[in-house]
C-alpha cells in the first residue's frame, strides 16, 4: 500500500475519491463520440406488450403504424420499438412506444407534440440518414442535415447523440 494511504482514515479518503472520480458522466467530443456500450440498459423486461395508448390526434393520426409496431419485438433500451416511417422527399418520420407501458413517446429534437410534425425525426435527410439504436442501450443517433438551396444544392450532414433518460431524450452531443 502506497506511504499516504498508510493509516485506515486516508485510505478510506482514498477509496471515496476514487468512487467519486469514477462516477462522473464521460466527457463525449468529435473524436470521442457516444458509444452505445456506454449507456446499457439495465431492467429487463418480458412480453406481452400492453395495449397501446393513442393518447393526442396526431398519435391517432398515425394509428395504423403505431399499432403495428407496437406487435413487434422491441429494438431501443429494453422495452422500446422506435419506428420510422417516409413522409416525402428527405424526410424521415418516427416515434417511439413502450412496449411495457403502450405509451407513445415523440422522436428527439420535437418541442410541441401537435400537429402533423409531431413525429418529424428529420425534415432535410440525406444519404446515410436515419436513426440508430440498439436494445441494449439507451444511446439513440440521429444522421440527419440540413439542405441549402438556391445557386448551389449543398447537404450538410449532422450527427446527434442523445440518451434516453425518464422518459425523454436528452441530447449529449451534437456534430456539424
Amino acid at each position: 500500500m502506497p506511504k499516504d494511504v498508510s493509516n485506515p482514515t486516508r485510505a478510506l479518503l482514498f477509496i471515496a475519491f476514487a468512487l467519486v472520480a469514477s462516477a462522473q458522466p464521460p466527457q463525449f467530443d468529435a473524436k470521442h463520440p457516444p458509444r452505445f456500450e456506454d449507456f446499457p440498459v439495465t431492467e429487463k423486461w418480458t412480453p406481452p406488450p400492453a395495449p397501446i395508448k393513442l393518447a393526442t390526434a396526431t398519435e391517432r393520426m398515425f394509428r395504423t403504424r403505431l399499432t403495428n409496431s407496437a406487435k413487434d419485438p422491441p429494438n431501443f433500451a429494453g422495452h422500446f420499438r422506435f419506428a420510422a416511417w417516409g413522409c416525402g422527399a428527405n424526410c424521415i418520420s418516427g416515434a417511439l412506444v413502450d412496449l411495457q407501458t403502450g405509451v407513445v413517446f415523440p422522436p428527439p429534437l420535437v418541442k410541441v407534440a401537435t400537429g402533423p410534425m409531431h413525429f418529424s425525426v428529420c425534415q432535410s435527410a440525406y444519404e446515410n440518414s436515419g436513426v440508430e439504436h440498439e436494445i441494449g442501450s439507451r444511446l439513440f443517433i440521429l444522421r440527419c442535415g440540413l439542405n441549402y438551396s438556391g445557386r448551389l444544392q449543398k447537404n450538410v450532414p449532422a450527427v446527434s447523440y442523445f440518451v434516453w433518460e425518464e422518459d425523454q431524450f436528452r441530447q449529449i452531443l451534437s456534430i456539424r
